[in-house]
């Protein structure tokens, strides 16, 4: 499946996306614009080149930092500066096709990049179920300790990759 994958822009139509999470399409439709306008957070946006403005996938970065306790491995100060992938989510038209995947590299170069520019420890993200966590332990993501549904990821591992 050939797909774009940008920064969301006012022109995309929001409005038709569903993954069949209500809590995903509504932040979508109503809060990712008002936050990358507030920069609060960056939402990229994958779309076919024969329709551009029809969101089929999305996810977002936000900057943030996490306590260390929970994390297994390296001794590390006690916070850490961290990119959290806040939100990631694929129409249900196409689940199931790769979407996720792609997001979820293009989010990890993203990070990349980033830790780059700024230095940044690890990707975090708050997995919304155990489905959704089953996804990011397939790309090496670890649990928290004691919150099994928070990941992480260092960015050492996404160097390695």
């Amino acid at each position: 499946m050939e797909t774009q994958i940008q920064q969301l822009k006012e022109s995309d139509d929001r409005s038709s996306f569903d993954c069949g999470v209500g809590s995903m399409n509504d932040w979508l439709r109503n809060i990712a614009n008002q936050h990358q306008k507030k920069n609060l957070s960056r939402t990229y946006v994958a779309t076919a080149p024969d329709n551009p403005r029809a969101i089929m996938g999305y996810y977002a970065l936000a900057a943030t930092s996490v306590e260390t306790d929970g994390m297994p491995g390296a001794k590390l100060p006690r916070n850490v500066s961290a990119v959290l992938l806040a939100r990631l989510a694929v129409d249900v038209k196409y689940q199931g096709q790769g979407l996720g995947e792609d997001l979820l590299m293009h989010a990890l170069d993203t990070v990349l990049t980033t830790a780059e520019a700024v230095g940044v420890q690890c990707v975090v993200v708050d997995a919304i179920d155990q489905h959704a966590a089953a996804f990011y332990l397939r790309y090496g993501f670890e649990p928290f300790t004691a919150t099994p549904l928070r990941l992480f990821l260092p960015v050492a591992t996404i160097r390695q990759a």
